[in-house]
């Protein structure tokens, strides 16, 4: 039975090295990341292009 305990206990994730290489590769928190810079430059990309047809407006109705 101490053979079985021990191959058992060796067979054990380990939970330290576990969270290491979850943090190592959490994809989700970095797709998160990813998508939310890309979100923010869209919107700067949407408020420039507002600007422009505003722009245009007022230049054709001038």
């Amino acid at each position: 039975m101490d053979e079985l305990d021990r191959q058992i206990e060796d067979a054990k994730t380990d939970e330290k090295e576990l969270n290491q290489v979850l943090e190592k590769y959490d994809l989700d928190e970095a797709l998160a990341l990813e998508f939310s810079e890309i979100d923010k430059a869209f919107r700067q990309l949407e408020i420039k292009y507002q600007a422009l047809l505003s722009t245009r407006k007022f230049l054709s109705n001038g």
